[in-house]
């Protein structure tokens, strides 16, 4: 059921953004595209087009170099044809156009005996500033909060920093760790730490018996379905960003990621498809 609404949900959005749906002609498409990704979604993009490229075994997937380049400048350049952005284009960047492909639900993770469940937007922020110190102004016990901050710049921290307005603001904590599985090693031994994460890699560890729990936010509960519907507010989306006139190959690409085999790469590497049903 869930697969089936993914497919149909690909079909009606590629017919939105005016991207005609893959038929047996497509099979003989050729060309080739070159697609710019700095970010986390890297490794989710190569598996993508690995699947791209047995789908439309004529076409070519290239990967521009970063070097520290900026998704629209790359664009603007004519360096890549399709790039990842982490955030929705501006009313002042209207010469692009952007198709949303999934989302990143970013998660605070606690050590699973604590007893805070739920934390609004204003008592994460308190968190994570060092406004609030101890647990207890939280509902929890009378001890000490203990931040596990990520590393500057990498990972979910500047979506994090953006969604709540911490740039600059965060508290020094215990330390900074990567990668992300460092961070569940040190809040699962840990009682009163904290930290954030992306919330699929959260929620397999959850689910694995790692003795970690994900904050409710707002008393919404972190779950895939509550990121894609919105109502989980610690997200950002993961958009395909084009200039002018898309080619053949171009299209035929953002096609198969809405579609049901781009989706379900999507979800494999812990990020949210576009629609989920719980």
């Amino acid at each position: 059921m869930q697969a089936g609404l993914i497919g149909f949900l690909g079909l009606v959005i590629g017919l939105v953004v005016g991207i005609p749906p893959a038929g047996a002609s497509d099979l003989n498409l050729s060309g080739k595209m070159t697609l710019f990704v700095a970010g986390r979604e890297q490794a989710m993009f190569e598996k993508a087009a690995v699947k791209f490229e047995k789908q439309f075994p004529k076409v070519r997937v290239r990967f521009a170099e970063t070097d520290g380049g900026k998704p629209l400048a790359v664009l603007a350049e004519g360096t890549a044809d399709v790039a990842v952005l982490g955030r929705m284009l501006t009313p002042e960047e209207k010469e692009f156009t952007g198709t949303i492909v999934g989302w990143e639900g970013i998660a605070v993770m606690v050590n699973a005996s604590n007893r805070v469940m739920d934390a609004n937007l204003m008592q994460i922020s308190d968190i994570f500033t060092g406004k609030a110190k101890t647990w207890d102004e939280l509902g929890g016990l009378e001890a000490k909060i203990t931040i596990i901050n990520r590393e500057e710049g990498k990972g979910v921290r500047p979506y994090f920093e953006q969604q709540l307005n911490l740039v600059g603001k965060f508290v020094n904590g215990k330390g900074v760790v990567e990668p992300d599985k460092e961070a569940v090693r040190i809040v699962s031994g840990s009682m009163n730490t904290v930290t954030y994460i992306n919330l699929g890699t959260g929620l397999s560890n959850v689910n694995a018996g790692v003795p970690v729990r994900l904050l409710s936010v707002n008393k919404i509960e972190p779950e895939p379905a509550n990121v894609s519907s919105g109502t989980y507010p610690l997200r950002r989306p993961i958009v395909l960003v084009t200039k002018g006139a898309l080619s053949p190959s171009v299209k035929a690409f953002l096609d198969f990621m809405v579609g049901k085999e781009g989706q379900k790469t999507i979800q494999e590497e812990e990020f949210v498809p576009i629609l989920v049903t719980k």
